[in-house]
């Protein structure tokens, strides 16, 4: 499924990961992205697209089945790119964990992600990419979590990201 082509779609499909977010096991992320750029494997960042105005966007991991669909991606100059970076408002963003809880990403300013295998952009070479994010999959004990809660009393949780991972 990496960066190859879907015949049916004439597609690209790119797998995202940011590595402290797996470490801490983030299955999804909500990020208020207010611009968005692919690095080279020079490490010259481009710039794709400025979101302005933009309310937080849902990244949810491969498991969930959901994508994000660009064609922006593809009007970057050719070359082979190895990590797109989402710059982010300094408010609306939360981070998601497999347990279910929630919890504040606003002291971040940006985030990469990198790209599995990378890609090249080539003239021509697709119509669209697909964006996956390779997060933890969610618990299915969360579920039951508000249950427990009622029956255990509910345990004030400390941060897991407070400071723990940065670009």
């Amino acid at each position: 499924m990496t960066a190859k082509y879907a015949a049916e779609t004439h597609g690209l499909e790119l797998i995202l990961r940011n590595e402290a977010a797996k470490a801490l096991n983030v299955s999804e992320m909500s990020l208020n992205i207010t611009k968005f750029s692919a690095i080279n494997e020079d490490g010259n960042e481009y710039f794709i697209i400025d979101f302005p105005g933009q309310n937080p966007v849902s990244l949810k991991g491969i498991a969930s089945g959901n994508f994000i669909r660009s064609k922006s991606v593809l009007s970057l100059p050719e070359g082979k790119y190895t990590a797109l970076r989402f710059y982010m408002a300094g408010w609306g963003n939360q981070f998601i964990y497999q347990d279910g809880v929630a919890e504040s990403a606003n002291s971040f300013d940006r985030l990469d992600f990198q790209i599995e295998d990378g890609f090249t952009v080539e003239e021509r070479n697709a119509t669209e990419v697909k964006l996956w994010f390779d997060f933890a999959p969610y618990q299915w004990k969360r579920h039951f979590k508000p249950l427990t809660d009622l029956f255990m009393g509910s345990k004030s949780q400390k941060p897991r990201l407070a400071n723990s991972f940065g670009n």
